[in-house]
Parts: structure tokens; sequence; C-alpha cells
């Protein structure tokens, strides 16, 4: 499956770079992944027994109007090779490829409670001077999360989250305890 991910996100991105419309695919791509990045359109891409006509029309209400000839021909493609599994992840995929080439990347911040603009700039501007690029920043709420953020950007994590400073505490008193 990953294979298959990079393929076709290597496809869009080369697509995108020999058209000219890298920064134009990047936030349809963007607008695009987050739609689909839900669990009602999750289930109606993956149910089995909607027809791939369904699918498509779907894409075509949804976002003709909005995307590039070659985004719309990627969903239907993946519709017909019935890899709708994949199109959210190949996009994640070709959002950071394309960020990257641009000198950009994204990072998506979880909180329990959602963040304000100043401290979404503040995580911005930090990630910024850390990573030496420019951050976009995603945020998100999960209120599995008991308090404090968690940040996943470039393949890592950084978490400032309550459950994490109670788990290194309780590792230290371990150590501290048995030495």
């Amino acid at each position: 499956m990953a294979a298959l991910k990079d393929r076709h996100a290597n496809a869009l991105l080369e697509l995108s770079q020999e058209n000219g419309t890298l920064e134009e695919d990047l936030e349809q791509a963007v607008f695009v992944r987050d739609m689909l990045d839900d669990d009602e359109v999750q289930a109606f891409l993956l149910h089995p027994h909607i027809p791939d006509s369904a699918k498509e029309e779907f894409f075509n209400n949804a976002f003709s109007e909005r995307l590039s000839q070659h985004l719309m021909g990627f969903l239907h493609y993946m519709v017909r090779k019935n890899q709708e599994r994949l199109i959210v992840p190949v996009l994640t995929e070709f959002i950071q490829r394309a960020n990257r080439c641009l000198g950009r990347i994204e990072a998506k911040v979880v909180s329990a409670k959602p963040l304000n603009e100043r401290q979404i700039e503040a995580i911005r501007a930090i990630l910024a001077r850390k990573i030496g690029m420019e951050v976009k920043i995603r945020a998100a709420v999960d209120p599995d999360v008991i308090g404090g953020f968690y940040i996943l950007v470039g393949g890592r994590i950084f978490d400032r989250t309550v459950r994490s400073a109670l788990n290194d505490m309780r590792q230290r008193l371990r150590l501290g305890g048995s030495g």
C-alpha cells in the first residue's frame, strides 16, 4: 500500500510541476483531503454496495467547479480501481511533497479544546524557527487529549499533553525509586 501511495503522490506532483500549477493544486488537494477526511464520507466511499457511478457523481457535484482536470481525473481513477481508501493518504503525501518543493511544511496540532489564533500563531512561529521552513498549521480537537496538545510534523511527534507529562513523571519516579 505504501508503494502505491507513493506512486500516486509522485504522479500528482509530476503533473502539477509539468503544468506549472503546483501552488493551485496544493490548495485544491488540501481542500479535498479535508473534505474527504470525514467518517461519514469515508463510510460512503468505502461502502461495497454503493456503485462507482454514485461515487463519481459525488465527486463531480462536490468538486468539479473547484478542481483542476487532473485532480478530478485522479479521484475518478481511484474509484475505478477500487482504491478509495487510498485517496486521503495519497493526497496527504502529495501535500507534504508539494509543500517541501515550495519550502513549506504542514503541521497538525491536536488539542483537547480549540486553540485561539494567538496560540496557533505562537506554535507556528516556534515550529518555523525550529524547522527552518514556512509552517502551515492544521488544528484539530480530540477530547481524548486530557490537556495540552501534540504536534505531528514531518514524521515527528512533539507531545506536550498532560498524559505525556504524567508518564514522564512516572518513569522518573520509577528510575529514582530503583536506584
